[in-house]
């Protein structure tokens, strides 16, 4: 099998990636999941809190894309419960975040792409072998029935997530120099309850992660894994580097955040659903690498993620985007071409970059006890709300 671009992962960044490039490209598009497939979406759904910020509102915006009905979760709420148990505070702050349906969501862009009679995806496979040379790629994928496939190509991309396989071998290939993100184990559980919340949640507890726990509402429909009704889903990204030493292991540290929803009135014993996925956190500079030569890398593969709330789709998409808008008017059989959408690449995440490094200022106000301390009592863009919550004892 032979492709001109052979990108690994169907996520937001690789199916966006495959929906832009010209259609005068031969693309295939690599995946473990089955998100072409209706029955299969949810039992193979990633680990994400399913939430749409203002970025990725406008990143759809940027491409023209209406998001059907059917991606769209209830409830809509407009109100995030900010808890931070260092302070012992709560403030409510006005947000407007997108509840979605993550596995419907992919599974949409993805079958944007292969709408393109260009793009060809498969899916159930995996890919564990990779070559580069100064004139082609060679990945070797395991199919779903075990046997293994040979596929040649001009391009390699990455686009297969914090856990990504082809940045494994750009780091062992070419042995860039780069600062290493800082990883997170991302847990989360579906807890069923009567009504749906009125409001988002951020967790703050030095005790459990540096960074931030979560609670999000979801009605779930008849038809999915789980039963039809109203779940909220707790949880947390933990320091994976987290082991017996005195801030405790992973379990031990979200144990500790189970304790914290329970001291606040929440019945989380009896989860319906757990999942686990890595994270990433750049740091303010080398925590980014787009690829060598011949094989690139975009969204989390690359390092593209908000180091101040972990949201990864618009970074995702955004990256696709730009690494699609880089191979405008390249040939793959062109000797130079890879230095040259190497160039474009580079300046046209210039501004995702950027942004990043921002979001490197915004974090230590966010997360150090005193700076958010200060801005929880200064009451700076909090709001009222009529229903209250029980006070600290």
């Amino acid at each position: 099998m032979r492709a001109d671009v052979i990108i690994v992962g169907g996520g937001p960044a690789g199916a966006v990636l495959a929906w832009k490039l010209s259609r005068k490209l031969r693309v295939l598009v690599i995946d473990k999941r089955h998100l072409l497939q209706e029955d299969r979406i949810h039992a193979e759904e990633k680990c994400c809190g399913g939430m749409l910020d203002h970025s990725a509102q406008k990143e759809l915006a940027h491409l023209g894309l209406p998001l059907p009905q059917k991606i769209v979760m209830d409830p809509q709420i407009f109100t995030v419960r900010a808890i931070d148990f260092d302070g012992r505070m709560e403030r409510y702050y006005q947000r407007n975040y997108m509840n979605i349906d993550r596995a419907e969501f992919d599974s949409w862009l993805l079958k944007l792409a292969a709408a393109r009679k260009n793009v060809k995806v498969l899916e159930g496979a995996s890919a564990y072998s990779f070559e580069a040379s100064s004139e082609e790629v060679i990945v070797k994928v395991r199919l779903e029935d075990g046997s293994q496939e040979e596929i040649h190509g001009s391009f390699l991309v990455g686009a297969d997530g914090a856990s990504s396989a082809v940045k494994k071998y750009v780091v062992k290939r070419w042995n860039p120099k780069f600062r290493e993100p800082k990883v997170y184990a991302s847990i989360q559980e579906w807890h069923p309850v009567k009504e749906p919340l009125p409001y988002y949640g951020a967790m703050f507890d030095r005790q459990v992660t540096d960074y931030y726990s979560w609670i999000i509402p979801k009605t779930v429909k008849e038809g999915g894994v789980l039963p039809a009704g109203n779940y909220f889903l707790m949880g947390s990204a933990i320091p994976a580097d987290s082991r017996e030493t005195a801030g405790g292991s992973v379990k031990e540290r979200f144990e500790r955040m189970r304790w914290d929803m329970t001291s606040r009135g929440f019945d989380v014993d009896h989860p319906a659903k757990t999942s686990g996925a890595m994270i990433l956190r750049p740091h303010m500079f080398g925590s980014i690498l787009t690829g060598r030569e011949r094989v690139f890398l975009c969204g989390e593969a690359a390092g593209l993620i908000s180091p101040s709330s972990s949201e990864g789709i618009s970074f995702a998409m955004r990256s696709g985007e730009a690494l699609a808008r880089s191979f405008k008017n390249v040939s793959p059989a062109d000797s130079e071409a890879p230095a040259a959408v190497r160039k474009k690449y580079e300046k046209n995440l210039a501004p995702l970059k950027l942004s990043i490094a921002i979001k490197c200022l915004k974090s230590p106000i966010m997360y150090g006890k005193l700076p958010r301390g200060l801005v929880f009592r200064s009451r700076a863009l909090s709001m009222k709300v009529l229903k209250k919550t029980e006070r600290w004892n």
